[in-house]
């Protein structure tokens, strides 16, 4: 590999590394903390306004297009008092997560910041496989890096 092309490449993926895992330590901070210290409430899962509705996909494909995937971070909405209702997302929920999402108008405990009503964590939610995934992301893009700087700079 080319020199300025390794030191480009491996400071690239040393950035990204640090950047994905300072991403996945502040989401866990912030949904401990809120666990911690957030009050409790029980939230209604609400339908994505986002979500097309479905439809078949042999429609689709005759058409030529992909089937829509909608978001898998639920919509929850709940009363806060002096807000009113509040609807947002949970923290730190992705793609990648693994739990079975949650049903229309299902009941789910949260916990909210008093102050930041729309900044909510499902309480009892397990997301450690989620966290370990983008853990180990970062962590492989930054050794990655890492390893082509070294290798460039020896």
């Amino acid at each position: 590999m080319d020199a300025p092309l390794s030191v480009f490449t491996g400071a690239w993926f040393t950035l990204f590394g640090a950047g994905v895992l300072g991403w996945c330590a502040l989401e866990i901070r912030t949904r401990r903390e809120l666990r911690r210290t957030g009050v409790s409430c029980l939230a209604r899962v609400l339908p994505d306004p986002a979500a097309r509705p479905a439809t078949d996909g042999a429609r689709d494909a005759a058409r030529g297009d992909a089937p829509e995937v909608s978001d898998t971070s639920p919509v929850l909405g709940y009363l806060v008092e002096g807000h009113g209702e509040v609807v947002t997302r949970p923290r730190g929920w992705t793609s990648v997560r693994r739990t079975p999402p949650f049903a229309v108008d299902t009941l789910v405990p949260v916990r909210y910041d008093p102050a930041r009503p729309t900044v909510v964590a499902v309480d009892g939610a397990g997301q450690l496989r989620g966290d370990a995934f983008w853990t180990l992301l970062g962590l492989a893009f930054a050794a990655c890096g890492v390893l082509l700087l070294l290798g460039f700079f020896r």
